[in-house]
């Protein structure tokens, strides 16, 4: 601060469109530190993990993006044929009593989970500490929340703490979970 009042007291004494530069200038140097540090181009490095990612959950699309997942125009061979609407159900049902097992060790419970999991959304999930999963079993049914239709699909399912929310996306020819929320339910 004393610095910056030292470099204005020099330029008071310039005329107006010096001054004008000189505050550029200065303006400049003191942004410079605002900077973040590293490499360009580099992704600033996540600072904590999310107990329950979202991707896509709670606006009905199958990612981020909007783009089913393994959709992209690189593809060499011919689409898959679409999954039967019949096994989105069952696949929410695997994800749901995977992910309610907060008892088992991280690495355990990331495989049970990523079996029935987008290759993105997998390697997201590898960041949760099972510990903090609210819910320790399924209590209920896959419920349809948006039918399986399109290639997407988003089911709830109750369990003994709140309603988890669980993205599908048609890819391959198979059903994979892209997203998941959860709510918890108000105890009275």
């Amino acid at each position: 601060m004393a610095r910056r009042a030292r470099t204005l007291a020099r330029i008071d004494h310039l005329d107006r469109p010096a001054r004008l530069a000189a505050g550029i200038v200065l303006a400049m140097v003191c942004t410079v530190g605002c900077a973040p540090t590293g490499d360009p181009g580099t992704p600033a490095p996540q600072r904590s993990g999310p107990v329950y990612p979202t991707a896509g959950a709670g606006d009905g699309d199958p990612s981020p993006t909007g783009e089913l997942p393994g959709g992209d125009d690189h593809d060499d061979g011919a689409p898959a044929a679409p999954p039967s609407a019949g096994q989105a159900a069952p696949v929410a049902a695997a994800f749901a009593a995977a992910w309610a097992r907060p008892d088992l060790p991280a690495e355990a419970w990331w495989r049970g989970i990523a079996v029935v999991c987008d290759e993105g959304f997998a390697r997201a999930l590898r960041t949760v500490e099972p510990a903090r999963v609210p819910a320790t079993r399924v209590t209920g049914r896959p419920v349809a929340k948006r039918a399986p239709k399109g290639g997407a699909a988003v089911y709830e399912v109750a369990t003994d703490a709140g309603t988890l929310t669980v993205t599908l996306a048609g890819v391959g020819g198979r059903w994979v979970v892209t997203g998941n929320d959860f709510i918890r339910s108000v105890s009275r």
